[in-house]
Order: structure tokens, then C-alpha cells, then sequence
């Protein structure tokens, strides 16, 4: 298996349901060489409320982009389809008619006769941010508590630890988490 500092990558698996991407909600779909929808995956199906038959083939312009938006949405689709990678918030309707705005990731691609497509992401803006907060807070909890926090991966490695266990184990956490990248750091 590949190898990354700390040990070997884990291969992907039939995970449990309720991973991240469950809870952020995460769609894709891709653009063909013509800017049409070539590839619709079922969470995009979920997520945009547009079953694979009527998306695949579709003007994803025409489809989704309202009337006074379509020439710039048409402008950004042929950006990315010469090469120009896109983020931005877009607003949608899943397949309960619940209305939310997602992110769209645009990433141009290339098929193996060298035309361009593009890979696209979709992710609920809502959700996303949520976690963000989420991260945010707890790496604040985690940074400035004044007892000592210590973090282990699932092979009882030492991950990372706080100022506060740091200063009482001797070593600098340099205004940052301890981050350990000995073998010795391992929980025996």
C-alpha cells in the first residue's frame, strides 16, 4: 500500500453510512468534451432532484441556471472546459423541493483522445460551513484549553497534543500542536 508519514494509506473500503461526505452532502457529476452533462452520479440524482435519464445529456446551463444567469453561467462552463478551474455558491432544489445553495467544484479534465471535460463536485453550502464552525471550535477548545489534550489515531499513535501537555511532558509545542513524526511516539 502507499505509504505517508505515520504509516500506509488505508485502502478505501465499504465504509459504514454516515461518513463526512453523508453529512456534507457531497454530489458529483461530470461535463462531456460539448459541455453536457456526461455522467451523473445517484447522489447528484439526491441532490439536485434530477434522476440520471433527464440529466445525462442535459445543458447543465439550461437545466440549472436561471434565465438571467444563463450567458454568464455559459461564459464560466467554457472557462473551465479550456482548462480554468471554478468554485463558487450556486443555488439548487433537491429532490424534496428543499431549496439550499451548494458549492460547485469545477475541475477541468481531459478524456484520452485530449479533449477537455470537467469532473464537478457539488457540496450543500450549509452543511459544509456547519462543519467548518465545527472544526473551528473544537481546534480552538483543543488549542487553548489549559489541561492537557492528547490526540491518537486508531493504531495508538500519537497525533497530536496541546501546549498544556506538552509543557508537561518538556517539549515546545512552538505556538502550535505538537505534531510527532517519531516511531517511538507510538502508545505501547
Amino acid at each position: 500500500p502507499a505509504q505517508r508519514s505515520g504509516g500506509p494509506i488505508e485502502q478505501w473500503g465499504n465504509g459504514a453510512p454516515g461518513s463526512i461526505y453523508d453529512y456534507i452532502r457531497v454530489a458529483a457529476f461530470a461535463l462531456g468534451p460539448e459541455g453536457r452533462i456526461s455522467q451523473w452520479s445517484e447522489r447528484a440524482a439526491e441532490f439536485f432532484g434530477i434522476p440520471a435519464g433527464e440529466a445525462v445529456g442535459a445543458d447543465p446551463v439550461t437545466a440549472f441556471i436561471p434565465g438571467e444567469l444563463q450567458a454568464r453561467g455559459r461564459r464560466r462552463i467554457e472557462r473551465v472546459l479550456a482548462g480554468e478551474e471554478w468554485v463558487g455558491a450556486v443555488p439548487y432544489r433537491d429532490s424534496s423541493g428543499r431549496e439550499g445553495v451548494a458549492e460547485l467544484y469545477l475541475m477541468p479534465s481531459q478524456e484520452a483522445d485530449g479533449r477537455r471535460g470537467a469532473v464537478c463536485t457539488a457540496v450543500d453550502l450549509h452543511a459544509l460551513r456547519r462543519v467548518e464552525t465545527d472544526l473551528a471550535a473544537s481546534g480552538a477548545v483543543f488549542g487553548q484549553a489549559p489541561s492537557g489534550f492528547v490526540l491518537f489515531d486508531r493504531e495508538l499513535r500519537l497525533q497530536r497534543v496541546n501546549d498544556a501537555f506538552a509543557e508537561g511532558i518538556g517539549v515546545t509545542a512552538g505556538g502550535g500542536p505538537f505534531k510527532p513524526d517519531l516511531p517511538a511516539d507510538v502508545l505501547t
